[in-house]
């Protein structure tokens, strides 16, 4: 799996084959082999498909950069305050992206959920 900025109307298609091109040639190295031999399905998501998907603005797994220092504190609340009993839970919510950050946000989603 290979991480993704959100769509700023790269050329997906050129930075995809490149990749994939550049990661089986590290992993055919580190391996001494040819995994292309072994690949018997493969799914591409780019930042459009996984917004043409899921609706998360720009393809961004973890919503909004985090390239400033108050980054953390844009990130969308794990509540709605409007709509009761509804919580958000993954990464672009409080605390943000990564598994270990997911789970962080689901343990306080849960200490939030009466019980």
């Amino acid at each position: 799996m290979v991480n993704a900025p959100s769509n700023s109307k790269e050329n997906w298609d050129e930075l995809i084959r490149t990749t994939k091109k550049n990661i089986i040639t590290k992993i055919n190295k580190c391996l001494k082999t040819n995994i292309e031999d072994y690949i018997e399905h493969e799914k591409i998501a780019s930042p459009i498909t996984i917004e043409q998907n899921t609706l998360s603005k720009g393809g961004a797994l973890y919503g909004n950069s985090s390239n400033s220092m108050f980054s953390a504190f844009l990130r969308h609340p794990n509540f709605l305050k409007g709509v009761k009993n509804l919580y958000f839970v993954g990464g672009s919510v409080h605390p943000g992206g990564g598994i270990p950050l997911c789970l962080a946000s689901a343990k306080i989603v849960s200490k939030e959920i009466p019980a």
